[in-house]
């Protein structure tokens, strides 16, 4: 999914090494802001050059997303 986030109503937290799947990166939670609700993470910086491209995009978790009062 691709998302163009203008950031209303998502807070991003604090940036934090993790390693996933394709290697090691600085990541931060993205929340709602409403109800706190962790949505994915942001890419803050890649440490293998090859993953370069991640840096600054987002990820929403589709488990996270819910349908409430006919929002399509």
């Amino acid at each position: 999914m691709r998302l163009s986030l203008s950031r209303v109503n998502v807070g991003c937290g604090p940036a934090e090494e993790r390693v996933l799947l394709t290697g090691l990166h600085a990541v931060a939670d993205i929340y709602c802001e409403n109800c706190k609700t962790t949505l994915g993470w942001k890419y803050e910086h890649a440490f293998e050059t090859s993953q370069k491209y991640k840096e600054g995009k987002f990820i929403i978790e589709l488990a996270h997303m819910i349908k409430d009062n006919g929002w399509d």
